[in-house]
């Protein structure tokens, strides 16, 4: 197992979200979380570091409701020069509604992203989502609300931004064995008064139990953004490892 966990991180590293998957009401109740992390350092052809860093927070009071927390942090640079730079912060509160099925939700959400020339976004909104709870096939989760954002930009050639937007998302995850699961989830956030413009989101993650509270992640990101800043391609495809300590 020692040696499959090393060759396994040399192909890549960690993506800066810990857990694609919402949380599922009384699943651990009480007070739990997550820390990850990965750093990569090169030398000789190639000068390059990377540091990836996350942490999760969650209280789950096991019969009605549920706060999370997300940080996330990735900085890189290869020969010296500066090529990651981002930071992410998510705050969700989740309620039931009749039946554990229904809930309803409210988050708060702030983003920083040198290289897509995001100075600060920053949003806020809230929804309603349906959860066809675990059978042998799985746990599936959809949701729909809207939520307000604001954006400021680098580039003086960018205005700021003020928009609503939907906020639609399906969610999957299947338990392998007794520990690892595997786990889909895709977003699509249209602008309310132009669907043209809009934000696409998916990733797919697999998380292989190794040790006690210790996970071996792997996460695969593609992300589209219909209009970004100017310069800015509308494409990122990104595939990740890291190390997950629950506790």
């Amino acid at each position: 197992m020692k040696y499959l966990v090393v060759m396994l991180l040399s192909f890549s590293m960690a993506q800066a979200i810990i857990s694609i998957v919402p949380v599922e009401l009384g699943k651990k109740p009480g007070v739990s979380g997550k820390l990850q992390g990965a750093s990569e350092r090169k030398r000789g052809n190639t000068d390059s570091v990377n540091y990836n860093v996350g942490l999760n927070l969650q209280y789950d009071n096991s019969t009605s409701y549920a706060v999370w927390s997300e940080l996330t942090g990735s900085y890189g640079e290869t020969n010296g020069e500066e090529n990651t730079n981002k930071t992410y912060a998510h705050v969700r509160y989740i309620h039931t509604l009749y039946r554990k099925t229904w809930n309803w939700e409210s988050f708060i959400q702030s983003e920083t992203n040198k290289f897509t020339k995001v100075d600060r976004k920053y949003l806020a909104g809230g929804g309603l989502r349906y959860n066809l709870l675990g059978s042998q096939y799985g746990n599936l989760f959809f949701g729909l609300g809207s939520f307000g954002e604001k954006i400021k930009y680098t580039s003086l050639i960018d205005p700021d931004e003020s928009n609503t937007r939907i906020n639609s998302y399906i969610a999957y995850e299947l338990k392998l064995g007794e520990d690892s699961k595997l786990a889909y989830v895709a977003y699509m956030q249209p602008k309310v008064n132009d669907f043209s413009d809009y934000i696409m989101s998916n990733a797919v993650s697999l998380k292989i139990h190794v040790y006690k509270k210790l996970f071996l992640s792997f996460i695969v990101f593609y992300d589209v953004d219909s209009k970004p800043a100017i310069g800015v391609k509308k494409t990122d495809y990104t595939q990740k490892t890291s190390f997950i300590l629950e506790f």
